[in-house]
């Protein structure tokens, strides 16, 4: 409610771009399914695009549009004319759009037919779902539609495809990059974690666990005119060059450049040790890599079945933008007892809400 009226507030005093941040957990989609039907109600707007950068994140928030219950018990989708991420352009009668930014590329930027390129006033209000994850999309998780060369490309195109229309534009956020303001302005209403913590709508994390391994605290070092074998990805061939100069490699590097199987087989351990996949309560883990993630996968496997004796086939899968039927496998997850174990690298890192998880484990550096 309090996070509505800020933005209702800031319009009336005809702010133009408006963000929100408010912590994962918090109902940032419920807030936009009760934002966005006042301001349809009130003829404010006429219609709204709502943008995200997964396909699995507009689903999801397509599903809460059409189950959330409002006036008379009527359903957003029930009231208003919706239109999802499979349809190409809104009808006149429609109300909300939901669009992937990949997808507004490629309709903005590179139409087949250039008369097909919409209009700057087919919308008059854009909300953005997850809006700081405008520049972390990895070449891996790409959804095959479009590459970018690097993170400023991306944040680049993904600013023209905001600006493309003359709307209002509202972000949502847990955490507002710096990007992010550029784009949006300072959040006009922030809700904290502790805050949400302390008013009881979310639960605190423990403590968490660090694995050191001597291979994490020593770094790897070659020296002058040592032998370095080099792994070709494209032949699937090892290299043996001699070094020219000493070279020092830490942990940042590993999984990503350097290929450490020892590494991964020591953590994986660990991990079993601590969890085990048969029990309730899921787990997330995260890699540097898809071919860091189908590693992990086999690695925890062998430790799960070392550990307890047994480990079902399907308790441990890799779900990535180059898994096969990615939505399908998020599905699973959140709904059946196994996958109880997820491998990932950028798929399910914000937005997707499956209740069960209660272990995360970060096989790679996370800076916050």
């Amino acid at each position: 409610l309090k996070a509505i009226e800020a933005a209702e507030k800031a319009l009336e005093q005809g702010q133009r771009e408006l963000l929100l941040a408010m912590a994962t957990g918090t109902g940032k989609t419920r807030t936009c399914i009760g934002l966005a039907y006042r301001l349809l109600k009130t003829r404010r707007f006429r219609r709204v695009l709502f943008l995200v950068d997964r396909t699995a994140l507009g689903q999801q928030a397509c599903d809460n549009f059409k189950t959330v219950r409002l006036e008379d018990l009527k359903t957003f989708s029930e009231i208003f004319d919706i239109k999802e991420l499979k349809d190409i352009k809104p009808e006149p009668e429609t109300k909300l759009h939901f669009a992937t930014v990949q997808g507004m590329v490629k309709r903005i930027l590179y139409p087949d037919d250039p008369s097909e390129t919409p209009p700057v006033d087919q919308y008059d209000c854009i909300v953005v779902d997850e809006c700081h994850r405008g520049y972390i999309l990895d070449r891996l998780m790409s959804e095959g539609e479009l590459l970018w060369r690097d993170e400023s490309d991306y944040i680049s195109v993904y600013r023209r495809v905001i600006e493309h229309f003359d709307a209002v534009k509202i972000g949502l956020t847990a955490t507002p990059a710096l990007h992010t303001t550029e784009i949006f302005g300072k959040p006009v209403y922030t809700y904290p974690l502790r805050e949400a913590v302390v008013d009881g709508w979310l639960v605190d994390h423990e403590p968490p666990m660090r694995i050191y391994t001597a291979l994490a605290e020593d770094g790897m070092t070659w020296h002058d005119g040592d032998p370095m074998d080099f792994y070709h990805v494209g032949t699937g061939k090892i290299e043996t060059k001699i070094t020219q100069d000493e070279v020092k490699l830490d942990i940042e590097s590993y999984n990503k450049y350097v290929y450490t199987e020892n590494f991964n087989k020591v953590v994986c351990e660990e991990v079993a040790k601590h969890i085990d996949p048969s029990l309730p309560g899921k787990t997330l883990v995260f890699c540097c890599t898809d071919r860091h993630a189908d590693l992990v996968v086999t690695l925890l496997k062998k430790a799960f079945q070392d550990q307890y004796g047994e480990c079902d086939d399907d308790a441990v899968v890799k779900i990535t933008g180059n898994a096969d039927k990615p939505l399908s496998l998020i599905r699973h997850y959140k709904n059946e007892f196994n996958p109880s174990v997820a491998v990932t690298v950028d798929l399910l890192t914000t937005g997707v809400d499956v209740p069960d998880i209660s272990n995360l484990v970060f096989i790679r550096r996370v800076r916050s």
